[in-house]
């Protein structure tokens, strides 16, 4: 079945971000959840429930193929250069945004001296994150 160009540019986007979800959802099954510096991702499930959830996790997956197949989605590959970039460009965003004038609206000052060392810390982080991004150019 064929969809008109538009419909099937934004299907093929919705069906991009759900594949997306689906294989973070089983990745994370898989390996009981992930490890992280402030936010580590703690597996609470029975084993029980997490078998339970894989199957359906793949279950899903198979009904996206569905779709794909079913409308004729194509493939959109992504160039690794370009995935990349994309990354670092949010992550000296998210740097940017740590500095202490920006965090100002949160009605409460930082000490002159946690606001010198946060402020040398970010320089660094986006000192190194321009030169992350200078190699994929």
């Amino acid at each position: 079945m064929q969809l008109h160009e538009f419909h099937a540019r934004s299907l093929e986007s919705s069906i991009g971000i759900a594949d997306e979800a689906a294989r973070r959802m089983e990745r994370l099954l898989l390996e009981g959840g992930q490890e992280a510096l402030v936010r580590p991702i703690v597996n609470s499930l029975s084993a029980e429930t997490r078998e339970k959830l894989i199957a359906q996790v793949r279950e899903l997956r198979a009904m996206l193929v569905e779709i794909v197949e079913r409308f004729s989605l194509t493939a959109h590959p992504l160039d690794l250069r370009q995935v990349l970039a994309a990354e670092v460009s949010a992550l000296w965003v998210i740097f940017e945004d740590c500095r202490p004038a920006r965090m100002r609206g949160y009605g409460q000052e930082f000490s002159p001296d946690a606001r010198a060392a946060l402020e040398n810390l970010v320089d660094g982080l986006a000192k190194h994150t321009f030169a992350m991004g200078a190699n994929l150019h």
